[in-house]
């Protein structure tokens, strides 16, 4: 692969474009620029100088035309670096900027990520480059402490805070540098003015989004920082703000670039307050495509350590983790399914574009059926299993609905336009065990899959996709549950992972339970109870 003989590209390949042309009156990012060569002796690479200029564009009254930036960049390309420095500059330097819309002593940096010893990286550094006890007592640090050390700023500082878990740096104007823990919800308390969060892509729900940047809601001129690699299925704060964004984006491309709208129209109708900045290769790029190395990572050429990037790939690094951390694409998943994406891919028997085709049971032939619910209770799923023709196993899911009430009608109505010789179920430790009383009670076959047959119900499914001896009719439902369901080891056996899974695996359980219900619930023929193999979904 060409890498040590290209550069990274300087431009993100999706980003927002500024509303009036970038000069030192119209953004701070040439003075974070000089102030990181003039006082840190950094100088910085060139996409992070462009990103500083594009990021940091002012309003025409001096304020931040942004107050959310998200940037997305490959990882080993300096953000570590580009942060410390942003973070110093706004902590000796911008603190100062609207004293009478907030004074010093109300100016709060605000690091986080995931857990604090991450938000600590950089938080140490800046406290490396401004700390006072080193002038104080010299002899009691290293000489590379002592190096790194900027004096004018060790004199603007106060002796910090260094216990864990009250860290903090403290100007003599009252301006403070403060981390959080962004899962424990360890940032909500005082205002914030600047906040930076690192690896946004490990945030899996809104609670640590919603209680960190509400900090910086009532804060004059505020401005927040997201800076990730590109996410997975779980990241779901960091998926949807950058939907937000690249559809802002979009408007723009669609209207101004397009002179269908002015600059000035388009920001009053559109949310130009929210910035993207994405450094990714091209989605349909290919995992051994050197272009796309060079989009996604701009510091290929300036620093960027080629060898050990050659060194992860030669060494089977994980295409996924490849994709995500380096590419910057995203994937369904980090994780390895428990069936393997090619041998499900080939049990599929899909219908035609016309619907027509693909696998089927025998019509008339007795069915298993297989239920299951998400762990949250929102969605239920009911699955069928049944045999082709060629004697094949056949599974498919018939219906799908939120909540758990519709189930028992729509199996007692299934039931009743052709046999069904077992419900597979989980009896215990989920919700779908709630289903066993109902249905027997309507008189129907429950056939309990727990204990010792809920592993070999797991393990026969991945036997039987292994050896190409299943087919199913390629449904997203199922598709997308089967391509990211995971497997726990209990013991020397493997359970479908219901938390631990990128996806709904209750959609694949229910079908894994039809299918161990066919086989094992007696002499069962089984097929598929809509001749049209329709999916209902209410």
């Amino acid at each position: 692969m060409a890498l040590r003989t290209g550069k990274g590209r300087e431009e993100p390949r999706i980003w927002t474009r500024p509303l009036r042309p970038l000069t030192p009156a119209t953004t701070h990012g040439f003075h974070v620029i000089e102030f990181a060569l003039v006082y840190l002796g950094v100088t910085l690479r060139p996409w992070q100088k462009w990103l500083l200029i594009h990021a940091l564009e002012l309003n025409e009254d001096g304020t931040y035309r942004f107050r959310k930036v998200v940037i997305i960049v490959g990882r080993q390309n300096g953000k570590t670096k580009l942060i410390e420095v942003l973070a110093t500059w706004w902590l000796f330097v911008d603190s100062q900027s609207f004293p009478d819309h907030i004074p010093a002593h109300e100016f709060l940096v605000l690091g986080s990520a995931q857990d604090r010893d991450t938000a600590k990286k950089v938080w140490r550094k800046v406290l490396d480059r401004s700390n006072p006890e080193v002038l104080r007592w010299p002899d009691r640090f290293t000489p590379a402490e002592r190096a790194v050390l900027v004096p004018v700023l060790a004199k603007q500082a106060r002796t910090p805070t260094t216990t864990n878990g009250s860290e903090a740096i403290r100007l003599a104007n009252g301006a403070r540098y403060e981390i959080a823990a962004l899962a424990s919800g360890g940032s909500r308390g005082d205002s914030t003015a600047r906040a930076i969060i690192d690896e946004l892509r490990q945030q899996t729900n809104w609670d640590g989004w919603a209680a960190f940047s509400k900090t910086l809601n009532g804060t004059f001129n505020s401005q927040l920082w997201a800076i990730s690699s590109a996410g997975d299925a779980r990241s779901v704060v960091l998926a949807d703000l950058r939907a937000a964004a690249i559809a802002t984006c979009a408007a723009w491309d669609d209207y101004v670039a397009k002179g269908l709208q002015s600059v000035e129209d388009f920001a009053n109708e559109h949310d130009t307050a929210n910035g993207i900045f994405e450094w990714s290769a091209h989605e349909d790029a290919a995992i051994d495509d050197p272009a796309g190395y060079f989009q996604s990572n701009p510091s290929i050429g300036f620093g960027y350590n080629v060898d050990q990037l050659l060194s992860d790939l030669a060494s089977g690094e994980p295409e996924a983790v490849t994709k995500t951390e380096v590419l910057c694409q995203w994937v369904q998943t980090l994780v390895t399914p428990y069936l393997l994406p090619a041998d499900w891919a080939a049990c599929a028997d899909g219908p035609s574009e016309s619907g027509a085709g693909g696998s089927r049971i025998v019509p008339g032939t007795p069915i298993a059926l297989g239920v299951d619910t998400s762990t949250d209770r929102k969605m239920t799923y009911l699955s069928a299993a049944g045999w082709r023709e060629d004697g094949l196993p056949h599974i498919e899911v018939i219906a799908q609905s939120a909540g758990m009430l519709w189930l028992a009608p729509l199996v007692e109505k299934v039931a009743q336009r052709r046999p069904v010789t077992a419900i597979g179920l989980q009896p215990r430790g989920c919700p779908a065990g709630e289903f066993a009383v109902p249905l027997q009670q309507l008189g129907l076959p429950v056939f309990e899959v727990g204990g010792s047959h809920l592993g070999a119900a797991v393990g026969q499914l991945k036997d039987r996709v292994e050896a190409h001896t299943l087919r199913h009719r390629a449904q997203p439902a199922l598709d997308l549950s089967a391509s990211g369901t995971t497997a726990r080891k209990v013991g020397e056996v493997f359970f479908l992972d219901r938390d631990g899974s990128a996806v709904d695996a209750a959609v694949l359980i229910s079908a894994s339970n039809a299918l161990y219900g066919l086989v094992h619930a007696g002499d069962v023929l089984a097929t598929s109870h809509y001749e049209d193999h329709g999916l209902v979904v209410a």
